[in-house]
């Protein structure tokens, strides 16, 4: 490819559904899944896998392996996910980052309390109620395993690698084929299309 500039290569694919079905890895041997696509991303081989979950993948293969195949897909696409082996390992996969948490505190205190006669409750003839509000940021995952789980039709969490830089994870929405583009998927929505 580098000496003939001027020459058109016409891409090639690999489409494969159910992968967990035909997955390898090769671990310490050359051969395996692994190793074909990290070397036909040179090539400008696109392989598109698809897979029912990443433990149906795990299950597949021996030991840790499955991870060794899952970081050699640069983007990845997430629909609803059903087991929460597979909710835990997308939600770590899509990243961590600062979100705001609001704390409330409520505390009564009083003095000379005293316990009554008719409720059994104590009672106090001085007394106070206080109450606080909090923000904090902590680290979180960017997506839960709730939400991950939870995912609508036509809906998808993606991991994008746009060829050149990894991009965070965000949310997409998708439109079968059948239906109108001119029409965006929100309208669709509205209109009971999706």
């Amino acid at each position: 490819m580098e000496r003939n500039k001027q020459k058109y290569f016409r891409q090639l694919f690999l489409m494969c559904d159910e992968y967990q079905t035909f997955a390898t890895v090769g671990e310490s041997d050359p051969i395996g899944d692994e190793k074909f696509f990290s070397l036909s991303r040179q090539s400008k081989c696109i392989a598109i896998v698809a897979t029912q979950s990443i433990s149906s993948l795990k299950s597949t293969l021996s030991g840790e392996s499955y991870r060794t195949l899952l970081q050699t897909f640069r983007t990845k696409i997430f629909l609803a996910l059903s087991d929460d082996f597979s909710t835990r390992l997308a939600s770590e996969l899509c990243g961590r980052e600062d979100k705001p948490f609001v704390t409330y505190n409520i505390s009564e205190s009083g003095q000379n309390s005293k316990l009554s006669l008719l409720t059994g409750q104590t009672v106090s003839d001085r007394g106070s109620i206080s109450a606080s509000k909090s923000y904090s940021m902590r680290q979180d995952n960017r997506f839960s395993q709730k939400f991950l789980a939870e995912l609508a039709n036509a809906q998808a969490v993606v991991i994008p690698y746009d060829g050149l830089n990894p991009r965070p994870a965000t949310i997409c929405y998708l439109k079968p084929f059948y239906l109108d583009p001119n029409i965006s998927y929100f309208d669709q929505i509205s209109r009971g299309l999706l």
